[in-house]
């Protein structure tokens, strides 16, 4: 049975989305902690969300989350919202489709270790949130507790690292920035010509992040050289050498979302770039079967 959405109290403002909101703890890394948020459409139809309006986006600062010092007062914690506006791209969620995203607890709120090593820390949201057009996923926590003293240990998974190795292989990995959910892979004009091919290179890459860095969300970016000397962001490396040269422009013929579904193609060479829409979600779930 689905939950009853909500309207919004203002009757010009958009209703409720049949989205259902999770949260959920995570500990990428010693004394790091972060919020995984999942979407999940609920409906029956297809749900269009537009990006700017997700959780984790700082359009404007995002105050649909709380925290508050576990101490004798139950003392607000002060946090440092990201401001700006996130640029508009429309999402088409299928039924059972989720989007997800984290949200970096230890930038947000710079005094957490302190607060945790003090007296420990609550994160709490309202359910359904205030400012953000979703609903939550019924039977799921709006409360999310870090104990006082808390080590901080990065959680742990099981991870067969020969098989990631011969994913690496198989998908033509080149590198992984730290700190950054992005692939860098190589790959050649053709393969971005060739829909059904990159479709299944995508699906290969899909796995390869569920079983090789569990840590990450559902949102991840590929970007794709001809030559793996160019791999990486314009600020490392040769690579601003390579780009005054005209070659790093060259070298770098596409990208892929996997947040907004999309495949840029050819983004440097104008006369024939283009964007395609390209949701894994359908084929995911043929895999799975």
């Amino acid at each position: 049975m689905l939950p009853t959405l909500v309207a919004a109290e203002d009757p010009e403002e958009d209703p409720r989305l049949p989205l259902a909101m999770e949260v959920f703890l995570k500990k990428p890394g010693k004394h790091l902690y972060e919020l995984h948020v999942h979407l999940t459409n609920i409906s029956d139809e297809p749900v269009s969300v537009d990006v700017r309006d997700l959780p984790w986006n700082p359009t404007e600062g995002s105050t649909w989350l709380s925290a508050t010092r576990l101490d004798a007062n139950k003392s607000p914690i002060k946090q440092d919202l990201p401001i700006g506006r996130f640029g508009s791209q429309i999402v088409r969620l299928v039924p059972g489709e989720s989007i997800q995203n984290r949200v970096a607890l230890n930038p947000r709120i710079p005094s957490l270790l302190d607060d945790i090593d003090q007296a420990g820390v609550q994160l709490q949201w309202d359910c359904p949130p205030s400012d953000l057009k979703f609903v939550c996923k019924p039977g799921s926590p709006k409360t999310l507790i870090i104990p006082k003293g808390d080590p901080g240990h990065p959680d742990v998974y099981a991870i067969d690292h020969q098989a990631c190795l011969a994913l690496e292989r198989r998908i033509g990995l080149i590198d992984i920035p730290e700190g950054h959910d992005v692939l860098f892979l190589l790959g050649s004009e053709s393969l971005m010509t060739d829909l059904e091919s990159m479709k299944s290179l995508l699906l290969e890459v899909d796995d390869y992040v569920q079983r090789c860095h569990p840590s990450w969300t559902n949102s991840w970016a590929v970007s794709f050289v001809t030559d793996k000397k160019f791999a990486g962001f314009l600020s490392e490396g040769e690579n601003r050498r390579y780009f005054a040269e005209g070659l790093w422009q060259e070298a770098n013929i596409g990208q892929y979302s996997s947040q907004i579904r999309t495949l840029f193609r050819f983004q440097w060479i104008k006369k024939r770039a283009d964007t395609v829409y390209l949701s894994l979600f359908p084929f995911q779930q043929q895999n799975d079967t």
